[in-house]
């Protein structure tokens, strides 16, 4: 190769090398505005958020305090009443038994009071048994003792004789078998023994006819008509009408309230008792009494029991009769008026406590016991003062010191449903 050839080459070598030059720079621009395209928007935006907030307006700081809770609150209120004492129990008869037959045989006829809830009259013959063997058995005794005074007669006589031929033949003391004395106190024996047997046969022949010594009902039947009883075998059971008790649960409170003690008999003096129940879809009342409480504790459940009398209880007077089995809700009357504070059943939580708004709106959480509740109030002895202000208002997490907005409520004719603060809850309280 010459010297041109060679000059030729690296001529065109040059021309390529500008050539290809421009055409890589102007790559790597394309790729660089294609990656810092959205990073420089990103930018751009984060600035715009930042200048933004920068010159917007500030929100204002709430430096104010949380505002108390509102209450419904009403005044408790004094006044002079007597508390009564609520309990239940169930109806049963003062005087029931089991007639027994005391005599063996068939059963050939019975009362038409001889049914379940038959009435019948003291001494009124509900069942009679065959009474054939226990006749021929009075006849019987009758004889022995017709003979008996026979032979008794006959001995008479015959020491009235002895005694005569000793005085007019005999000399001193006669002795007592000469009188014939032994043959005459055996004789009077005899007519006793007789006579003890006549009465034994014509016993035996009245308990053939079974009677009870008293009025009430028939509560069930144990023979008919036909049946074979032996001595004692029972034959109807059945229970007296002119007194049902009613046997009812009183707590040591209840007992105070009732000025009463254990094995109280109350007499003429004794406090009234009215008693209710749901009877043929109608809710009757009986009138009554608290004639005495018994003188023990049951060990398991720590009370003691009440008998309320209802005299009468089939009277027509009574719309139902106060029949055995029947569950009776009693209300006693107290024994002496009082001067408590009532303040409305909403007012009492838990059982236990009682939140009273303070002059400075305050809680002040207390723990009381109530002398009485009912469905519409609850009776203070102690705990609460008349005209202190309670909660009547479901409160969450009450505690001592607590502010509050009291919201006086309006009066109610009507019960309330139940307070969910009755529902057991944490308590903060202070020592």
């Amino acid at each position: 190769m010459n010297k041109m050839d060679l000059n030729m080459t690296a001529a065109s070598e040059t021309e390529d090398d500008v050539v290809e030059k421009p055409r890589g720079i102007g790559l790597l621009l394309r790729r660089a505005a294609v990656i810092g395209a959205p990073v420089l928007i990103i930018g751009l935006g984060v600035v715009g958020c930042a200048v933004l907030n920068a010159t917007g307006p500030q929100p204002e700081k709430n430096d104010s305090t949380p505002r108390p809770v509102a209450v419904q609150v009403a005044p408790a209120v004094a006044r002079t009443t007597t508390i009564t004492v609520t309990a239940q129990g169930e109806a049963r008869p003062r005087v029931q038994s089991s007639l027994a037959a005391q005599v063996s045989g068939r059963v050939i006829w019975v009362s038409p009071s001889y049914i379940e809830g038959g009435a019948f009259r003291p001494g009124e013959t509900l069942v009679r048994i065959d009474s054939a063997d226990y006749r021929l058995a009075v006849v019987r005794a009758q004889a022995q003792v017709a003979q008996a005074q026979e032979a008794l007669q006959r001995e008479q006589a015959e020491s009235e004789l002895a005694r005569q031929d000793w005085e007019q033949l005999g000399q001193g003391v006669p002795s007592p078998l000469v009188l014939r004395e032994p043959q005459l106190a055996q004789a009077r024996a005899a007519l006793a023994a007789a006579e003890a047997q006549l009465r034994a046969a014509q016993l035996d022949l009245s308990r053939t006819e079974i009677s009870a010594p008293f009025e009430g009902r028939v509560r069930q039947r144990r023979a008919n008509v036909g049946d074979y009883v032996a001595p004692g075998a029972p034959v109807v059971d059945v229970f007296s009408t002119d007194v049902m008790e009613v046997r009812v649960p009183l707590t040591d409170a209840d007992l105070a309230s009732l000025n009463a003690r254990l094995g109280y008999s109350g007499g003429a003096n004794a406090p009234a008792a009215h008693l209710s129940a749901s009877v043929g879809g109608q809710v009757q009342q009986w009138e009554g009494r608290l004639s005495r409480i018994e003188a023990a504790i049951d060990s398991s459940t720590r009370l003691t029991y009440g008998i309320i009398e209802v005299r009468d209880p089939f009277a027509r007077r009574n719309a139902s009769p106060l029949a055995p089995g029947i569950f009776v809700t009693a209300t006693i009357d107290g024994a002496r008026s009082e001067n408590l504070v009532a303040a409305p059943r909403s007012a009492l939580k838990r059982n236990e406590y009682v939140y009273v708004v303070n002059r400075d709106n305050t809680i002040d959480v207390r723990e009381v016991r109530a002398a009485q509740t009912t469905a519409n109030e609850v009776l203070f002895r102690t705990g609460v003062r008349s005209g202190e202000r309670v909660v009547v208002s479901h409160l969450p997490s009450p505690r001592d010191g607590m502010s509050v907005t009291p919201i006086a409520r309006a009066a109610q004719t009507a019960p309330r449903g139940p307070d969910p603060d009755t529902a057991k809850q944490p308590l903060n309280i202070r020592p």
